[in-house]
């Protein structure tokens, strides 16, 4: 599963979640809800726009499957700084769009961009976001005891024993907060906990438990965080990613959260006319593998 990929189903399930815990006092109105169009699109500073997703959102009655749930046939265009991308159909996957051929879009950093679809059905829904400038320093390392840095590159074998694993950075221009995720790399379905008493002979993994990433929120004054090894749950490659992301996606994440403890209905989405994000980021990022130790 790509980056792009886990963060839409994250957004997607999290929305889902606000539904039920803002509907669950008023059955009435939840039966009679009328499903939104949410559209979810992350641009990527340096990267080409590969893909939006624009879906209905289902009812909490009965299975969700993506197929069942895209929108065909939408007018969606992104444009900014000068330069315009129209998105059609992914005849592959109902509800992703995909550049139109012979067109690209690369987003620039500090550049203000905006996102319309105008559905079949007559809803029109619209964003706007900034891209984060790229990141110009990142420091990471290990800190021994005697205060001694040990620096940490691309590749390393790491093991939960190690020292602590620091990340510093410098302010990133345009940047609303900053995200970590770790993404394991290994297939969900050969996925070795690091837990040193898993013994495969004896123990099973229910599928709910393989989930292959994590991450969390930091606010925009934060230049420095430590990675507590509990972070890591699986053995072998991880990607660990420092996100520079825009206000509006910060916003989200935040409300994410409230969601999740049942202070709000629904998250902060910065769609008009309709639900989702449309967000602009930047990232470093770097894979290391751990090992697993015995104790």
């Amino acid at each position: 599963m790509t980056n792009h990929k886990s963060l839409f189903l994250f957004i997607l399930t999290l929305g889902l979640v606000g539904l039920f815990i803002g509907c669950e006092t008023q059955p009435t109105e939840l039966e009679k809800y009328h499903p939104q169009a949410q559209l979810t699109c992350f641009l990527f500073n340096g990267q080409p726009v590969h893909e939006a997703w624009l879906e209905r959102v289902a009812s909490i009655y009965g299975p969700y499957h993506t197929t069942d749930h895209g929108i065909l046939h939408a007018d969606i265009r992104i444009f900014g700084g000068g330069d315009t991308l129209t998105l059609v159909d992914d005849p592959n996957k109902h509800g992703r769009y995909i550049p139109a051929n012979g067109q690209t879009l690369v987003p620039r950093g500090k550049i203000h961009y905006r996102i319309e679809a105008v559905v079949p059905d007559g809803e029109f829904l619209w964003a706007e976001t900034v891209v984060p400038d790229t990141f110009a320093f990142v420091d990471i390392y290990l800190l021994l005891e005697d205060g001694t840095r040990q620096p940490v590159n691309d590749g390393d074998t790491l093991t939960r024993l190690d020292p602590n694993m620091f990340w510093e950075w410098n302010s990133v221009d345009s940047a609303g907060g900053y995200n970590g995720m770790i993404v394991a790399l290994t297939p969900r379905d050969s996925l070795v906990p690091l837990d040193p008493d898993w013994d495969a002979a004896e123990d099973s993994l229910e599928e709910a438990e393989r989930t292959r990433a994590g991450f969390t929120v930091m606010r925009s004054d934060q230049k420095i965080i430590t990675i507590p090894w509990i972070f890591f749950q699986w053995a072998g490659p991880q990607r660990v990613e420092l996100q520079a992301i825009s206000r509006d996606y910060y916003d989200y994440l935040f409300t994410s959260f409230r969601v999740q403890q049942g202070l709000i209905a629904e998250p902060q989405w910065n769609m008009h006319g309709g639900i989702g994000i449309f967000s602009g980021m930047s990232r470093y990022a770097i894979t290391v593998v751990m090992k697993k130790v015995t104790m």
